[in-house]
């Protein structure tokens, strides 16, 4: 029996069953020992029960307030922060921009006169473009008779 009363009064706490009900139920538990139980305890047990249901309420609405203010406080303050965040980024992104495109105009003005391979030394026998390009000195055959 103890156990029953005990869930009972869980049911109660947990806000399951109203202190009415909880009052009932424990009055039908009621064996021949427990003549402990009469109407005055279970008056007692719903006052007290109904006013812990009060406070909670008016403690879960208060918190529920402030939670609600601390929010409206705080949104424009990350609205401003997000607004820095993405003007911040678009400038990082702009000077990254910049830059890497006074990257590529210099390595154009720096290849412009290279071949298309890409090779560095005039002598290397992959650049046919340039050997075309040099005119060719005749070898010396000596002189020259007439």
């Amino acid at each position: 029996m103890k156990t029953e009363r005990l869930k009972v009064l869980d049911l109660l706490e947990s806000g399951k069953i109203t202190a009415d009900e909880a009052a009932k139920l424990l009055e039908a538990l009621k064996g021949p020992a427990d003549h402990f139980w009469d109407d005055e305890a279970a008056r007692t047990v719903e006052v007290k029960f109904s006013k812990f249901a009060e406070n909670v309420e008016t403690f879960s609405k208060d918190v529920s307030s402030k939670v609600e203010a601390a929010f409206k406080d705080v949104e424009p303050k990350l609205r401003t922060a997000t607004k820095v965040v993405v003007e911040k980024t678009a400038a990082i992104v702009e000077e990254i921009s910049k830059s890497l495109g006074e990257t590529l105009k210099n390595l154009e003005e720096q290849n412009a006169g290279a071949c298309s391979c890409g090779c560095e030394d005039e002598e290397d026998d992959c650049c046919s473009e340039k050997k075309e390009e040099a005119p060719e000195k005749p070898e010396d055959e000596g002189p020259k008779e007439n």
